[in-house]
């Protein structure tokens, strides 16, 4: 590859992820490019969910039908008023391309987002998703990869390099006079498009449940790869998706602060060195500081253990610090104790303002590669005076 043809696939996957021009280091855009295949878009998508819709037997208020390209500003696209207590179905196909010419993309739902007349943002992170309405309102829908800055929904990068993107969302979205688990039987009674009626429906009926007071962050949505085992874990398995998942506490950062916590880890999502921009997936438990910066603990393949870097994503490089607490395959499969102190580890690798922590995080990646990656929580502590709070 010439340098100019190199330096042109850095920027356009620091500008699909981030919108922000900057260099991936070339030998990981080649390390674990997989073979290349040409992507076949739904053929008359939007016919044939019509055509199901119109011969369907279920009590639908209406149907809208729409497309996402790279010109379209979030939220610029509205598909009409909406009420309180009505819900939503989003049934979507495409694809939205990070790496084009390397085969890097993410399927429609992890780029979807819809709102109510600016209200809270919804991301399914499937490719199905339904809504319940918490206000009357216009439903707006957007697209980002990581793109918005907070939980309004705006965009850190400038709309030239926003719109400096590859792809395509074709959706529908059905909203509902009564339940959305009936219609979606009604529906599925009279057929089904690409099996999105029938996932939907799963999804719905096996919804996973999290421990109380842990939520997904805005950023990513909820991705569903999270939920609560039978003896009080949290467990995780992801596959071609991301999810961060969050719990808030308030604690003073002292000098005795100390992060404790078991993990098991099945199957991790790399099989390289995760430092890069296009092999970044992986999985770790992650502090969140009041100065906006956190540390994150992670398990890697091969990067040595005690290793720090800087996250390799745009905006995130800021804020968020990696540490390899584990690497290599030499303890998978077996549950493992862990302890860090967290005053030394800020002091040491951040030296910032924060006075408290915020937040505990749970993190799973495996959009860039679309791997699979499995692994359990449990027995998360603070420790500070002697008093141990239990996370999980």
């Amino acid at each position: 590859m010439s340098d100019s043809n190199t330096n042109i696939s850095r920027r356009k996957a620091m500008g699909a992820i981030a919108g922000i021009a900057a260099c991936v280091p070339c030998a990981a855009a080649f390390s674990v490019t997989k073979n290349q295949s040409s992507v076949k878009q739904s053929e008359n998508f939007h016919q044939r969910i019509g055509e199901l819709v119109e011969k369907a037997s279920a009590d639908i208020v209406r149907s809208v039908n729409f497309s996402i390209t790279p010109n379209d500003l979030p939220w610029s696209q509205q598909l009409g008023k909406i009420e309180a207590g009505q819900s939503v179905t989003f049934l979507l196909s495409g694809r939205w391309w990070i790496l084009k010419e390397h085969n890097y993309w993410v399927d429609p739902g992890v780029a979807f987002y819809a709102r109510i007349s600016g209200g809270t943002l919804y991301n399914a992170a499937n490719n199905t998703g339904t809504m319940l309405a918490d206000r009357d309102g216009t439903l707006e829908i957007a697209r980002t990869v990581g793109q918005f800055k907070n939980a309004k929904g705006e965009l850190f990068p400038s709309e030239e390099q926003y719109k400096a993107a590859e792809g395509l969302i074709e959706g529908i979205a059905i909203i509902w006079q009564a339940d959305a688990l009936d219609g979606l039987s009604q529906l599925s009674a009279a057929g089904d498009v690409d099996g999105l009626i029938l996932a939907e429906l799963n999804r719905i009926n096996y919804q996973k449940l999290l421990p109380a007071g842990w939520h997904y962050m805005y950023m990513f949505g909820d991705s569903g790869i999270f939920s609560e085992g039978s003896n009080g874990e949290l467990q995780c398995n992801t596959h071609k998706n991301v999810g961060i998942l969050q719990y808030a506490i308030n604690a003073p950062l002292t000098a005795d602060l100390k992060l404790d916590w078991q993990w098991l880890v099945d199957k991790l999502p790399s099989q390289v060195a995760e430092d890069q921009i296009l092999t970044h997936d992986y999985l770790s438990i992650a502090v969140e500081f009041d100065d906006g910066k956190d540390i994150t603990y992670m398990w890697s393949a091969e990067l040595p253990e005690g290793s720090v870097f800087q996250c390799p994503l745009p905006r995130w490089a800021e804020h968020e610090t990696h540490i390899v607490q584990r690497s290599g395959k030499k303890f998978m499969g077996k549950k493992v104790k862990e302890s860090r102190n967290i005053y030394n580890d800020y002091q040491e690798h951040i030296g910032g303002s924060a006075n408290n922590i915020t937040r505990i995080w749970l993190i799973a990646n495996t959009v860039f590669m679309r791997g699979t990656g499995r692994c359990s929580y449990s027995d998360i502590l603070l420790t500070q005076n002697g008093q141990k709070t239990k996370i999980i």
